[in-house]
Order: structure tokens, then sequence, then C-alpha cells
């Protein structure tokens, strides 16, 4: 098997790093010639852009972008906190207190813990063993992957 595989300390050469040094004169025109091209890239990139800006108008970004789609100022919340407490007293004002739902049908507001309180008083409403109903419950047959209305006086694709 030996006289097969080589000797691997014989097959080395007597030096095994490297016997001379870096030649300076051609890494100084490399890096000289590397700082030449990234002035000479900025120099063409300040040139252009101070061309195109004073030809060129600027535009929305898109065509669908107009000022009218802008919400109506002021565009942030001035006092967060106090609106925050507003909206919430409003809320519980509706969960805690008595009005109208539907006056034509008579369907009226009451206290959250009022109807609790009835709702345990009557009794939740149980089928008794062996009652059916009297309309059996139908599955959903609507339409599958319709989320919303269909475009309007839109047919085929645009040109823009």
């Amino acid at each position: 098997m030996s006289e097969m595989r080589p000797d691997v300390e014989t097959s080395l050469p007597v030096h095994a790093h490297e016997t001379r040094d870096a030649d300076v004169h051609k890494l100084m025109i490399f890096g000289i010639a590397l700082l030449g091209l990234i002035v000479f890239g900025y120099v063409v990139t300040e040139i252009s852009f101070h061309y195109l800006v004073g030809r060129r108008k600027i535009t929305p970004p898109t065509t669908f972008f107009s000022k009218s789609q802008m919400p109506p100022p002021p565009l942030e919340q001035q006092h967060v906190g106090t609106e925050l407490q507003r909206y919430l007293e409003e809320e519980n004002s509706v969960l805690n207190g008595y009005g109208w739902v539907d006056r034509k049908a008579g369907i009226v507001r009451i206290p959250i813990d009022q109807a609790m309180d009835s709702l345990l008083q009557k009794g939740f409403p149980v089928r008794q063993p062996g009652q059916m109903t009297l309309a059996p419950s139908q599955p959903y047959t609507g339409p599958r992957g319709d989320f919303g209305p269909g475009p309007v006086g839109v047919e085929g694709p645009q040109r823009q």
C-alpha cells in the first residue's frame, strides 16, 4: 500500500509559505484607478441630478392619486386622552342607558346589567326533548369568494 501512495512530506516544496512580496506598484495603480472610478461616478451622478431636476416635472406617484382623496384636516389627533375618554363615556352611556333601537317596531335598549338580570329570571329559551323547530335551518348557499361589490361600469382591462 505504501508504494502506491506518495509520501506527503516528500511531495511538498521546501518552503511552505510565499517567498516573494506583493507588487506595491501594481497595488497603488489599482487603488488610484478605483478611487478615480468612485470620483468619476460621483461627478456624473451630481451633474445628471442637477440637469434632470430642472427639466423634469414632478408628478404624483400614480394616476389614481389626487388631493381630493386626502382626508380632511387635521390629519392627527390633537388631544388623544380626552378624545378616548369621551368615546369611552359615549359607549358606556349606550351600554348602561335606555334608548330606542327601532321606534316603529317597538324595540328598546335597556342597560346591560338589567338585561342580564331579566334573562336570568326568565331563563334561557330551551327546546324540549322531541320538540322540533317549525323552520329547520338551511345551509348557507350564498356566493363564495365574493368579497364586496363588483366593479361599476368597468369592463375588461383599462388603458392608462
